[in-house]
């Protein structure tokens, strides 16, 4: 697990959970969207970068 992320990287995640939010109309302050930063970053410490790949795996986990 990297010990931080680098700011390019957390600006990414960032709009990457709020396409997911948006996408799927889920409150930014609800159990689900803890739940989909949780996949989020528990798949980018696996060292996928790739946007489109990062969004992909964690909206199967909705």
């Amino acid at each position: 697990m990297p010990s931080h992320i680098p700011l390019q990287d957390a600006d990414m995640l960032s709009a990457i959970f709020e396409d997911l939010l948006q996408d799927h109309e889920i409150s930014r302050y609800s159990a689900v969207a803890d739940g989909i930063m949780t996949r989020l970053i528990f798949t980018y410490d696996l060292g996928i970068r790739d946007p489109k790949l990062l969004k992909r795996l964690t909206v199967p986990f909705l």
